[in-house]
């Protein structure tokens, strides 16, 4: 993609596709079916079927990839992230990429600068509450649940329940599961 067009779609993204109504709303999943087109046109590799709402903050979208039929709510900021298929980002998830430099004391920590970029995964089938963090370069495994307001510092282990600051496992959805049952 060249850089003309995704210039021209983050202008159009950032000015008018943050501001269309949200999917449920009549008609609404043209609206969500534009903002994905042109977080597309941006860079950003978005797998078919997702529900894209308003004011979401993809910082450069190229980072990006998202997989088929996730949901990925209002005032969510995502960085360098690479999500599976169905995943649910309720509203007011952080998914960072980079934090500031602060190892030297005898050096404002505003002029130390910031780590480089890392890549966050998510795998397929995880939900993150509302207005959770997940920090740079965290792994979160398939069929995770992130609670509301977690503030995720580390690797999250498959169909893991976290909670907390910082997220600290809770139950593994295996058990107790309909799984468990049969």
């Amino acid at each position: 993609m060249n850089f003309l067009m995704r210039t021209v779609c983050t202008l159009i993204y950032r000015s008018i596709g943050t501001k269309l109504p949200f999917s449920f709303w009549p008609g609404g999943r043209v609206f969500s079916e534009a903002r994905r087109w042109l977080l597309i046109g941006m860079g950003c590799e978005i797998g078919p079927g997702c529900d894209i709402e308003p004011r979401i903050d993809v910082g450069l979208g190229p980072r990006l990839k998202i997989g088929r039929c996730c949901q990925i709510n209002q005032d969510v900021i995502i960085r360098t992230a690479q999500l599976g298929n169905y995943v649910m980002l309720a509203p007011g998830v952080v998914m960072l990429d980079r934090q500031h430099n602060f190892a030297s004391v005898d050096v404002p920590m505003a002029l130390q600068g910031s780590t480089d970029r890392v890549t966050t995964m998510i795998g397929d089938d995880v939900w993150v509450g509302q207005n959770s963090i997940i920090m740079p370069g965290v792994a979160v495994g398939t069929g995770a649940v992130i609670a509301a307001g977690a503030v995720v510092t580390h690797d999250i282990e498959p169909y893991q329940i976290v909670a907390g600051v910082p997220a600290r496992p809770i139950r593994d959805r295996r058990k107790n599961s309909a799984h468990d049952d049969a």
